[in-house]
């Protein structure tokens, strides 16, 4: 009891798992970069529009090797790891708690600091995690391909209907009323985000970057986004439970899936960005269906690519390995982290940035940021066992004081 009541030793840590984590962490913080600076509500519409080749280039890479590739591989680290802590013992009731907490930290990262948080969304969606501990490998990646066919599915069944719909004079005039309100809405939502980030009422930005998670929320249950990441964190239970992550042939395994994984994110990613410079995100026509489905397909071959090719790359003692893992031991308070100095750079209280920063500078902020975070987590690991977040999420979940 005792070796399941208690923290993961530092030496016990897989540390090819940490380093693969502090490689997502780094693709969310180039994902994240851009949208700390400009409203949610200009995603419907293109804003921020790139100003200049070096802008459209970098927004074009971002789109084409970052954008649904990170959000993914640490949903299936993720899963991984509550795998991992109910294979060392844990009851449910004690990954319930942790994931209890784990709601509060997100709710709190929502109210003071972006709109963008996973965490909240994480911790309700990890109960499925808890839910399925008995069900065997094969089972878990079944329930993930449902998952991630459901949205294609709908997806594709919409289009065929507003392709119907759009038959008829009457259909044409009533969607094209539809579409101008929503626009007209978030328009307006823009105006407002803009306004009240570029000031320095707090209050009002709490109650914005709740307005802008929740229609957030709206977004990723259209693009299919809150149905990836229940899927990516059973994949991730199944990855753990059938030895794919510390088996014996584990790089065997790894080689074998990168081969098949990554010629179809290539595909899949090139037809996302080709696709995206002729999409409106508010209809459903074929070229839009197009888009989401390349969206998902390369997101979740993405991900399994960076795991697998992360995996074989971050092995243990090299010093990249270790660069990386140090970040993504600390992977809770690295994002946090990267919250508080990205909106601190934004906001009207701070540097006052917000809505005056493109695609080619957010990124290169969130790069230099990330350089500071491996030299900070080397140092800070050097004296302390714990992240500061991890600390208090730990003793929160444990119920006393971590050692």
């Amino acid at each position: 009891m005792a070796a399941i009541d208690r923290p993961t030793n530092p030496t016990d840590r897989l540390i090819t798992l940490d380093a693969v984590r502090g490689l997502a962490l780094l693709g969310i913080v180039v994902v994240n970069a851009t949208l700390f600076f400009w409203p949610s509500y200009g995603l419907a519409f293109g804003e921020p529009l790139p100003v200049g080749p070096l802008d459209a280039a970098a927004a074009w890479l971002m789109r084409f090797a970052f954008e649904g590739k990170f959000f993914t591989l640490f949903s299936l680290l993720f899963g991984v790891g509550v795998a991992m802590q109910l294979a060392r013992g844990w009851p449910a009731r004690r990954v319930v708690r942790r994931l209890a907490w784990l709601a509060l930290i997100g709710a709190a990262h929502v109210t003071l600091l972006w709109f963008g948080d996973i965490l909240l969304s994480y911790a309700l969606i990890g109960l499925v995690l808890v839910a399925a501990r008995k069900a065997p490998p094969r089972r878990l990646v079944t329930w993930s391909a449902v998952l991630l066919l459901v949205p294609i599915v709908l997806t594709l069944g919409l289009s065929g209907l507003v392709q119907l719909a759009a038959g008829t004079p009457e259909g044409v005039a009533a969607m094209e009323q539809g579409l101008a309100e929503t626009r007209a809405d978030m328009r307006s939502g823009f105006a407002t985000s803009m306004a009240t980030f570029q000031g320095r009422d707090l209050g009002a930005m709490i109650a914005a970057r709740w307005s802008e998670y929740g229609f957030v929320l709206v977004g990723t249950l259209l693009n299919g986004m809150l149905l990836m990441i229940p899927a990516m964190f059973l994949l991730g239970a199944a990855a753990w439970r059938s030895g794919w992550v510390d088996g014996t042939d584990r790089e065997r395994r790894w080689g074998a899936l990168l081969r098949i994984a990554l010629p179809v994110a290539l595909v899949a990613n090139l037809t996302y960005v080709f696709t995206h410079a002729h999409v409106d995100a508010l209809s459903l026509d074929m070229v839009s269906s197009l888009h989401l489905v390349s969206f998902i397909v390369g997101g979740v071959s993405g991900a399994l690519s960076y795991a697998c090719g992360g995996a074989l790359l971050l092995r243990d003692g090299r010093a990249l390995t270790r660069a990386f893992a140090n970040v993504g031991r600390l992977a809770l308070s690295n994002y946090l982290l990267q919250s508080l100095v990205m909106t601190t750079l934004a906001f009207g209280y701070g540097s006052g940035l917000y809505g005056r920063v493109g695609y080619a500078a957010a990124i290169a902020m969130a790069l230099l940021l990330f350089l500071a975070q491996m030299a900070l987590s080397a140092a800070y690991l050097r004296r302390f066992r714990f992240g500061p977040v991890e600390w208090l999420w730990r003793a929160l979940t444990y119920g006393r004081v971590p050692r």
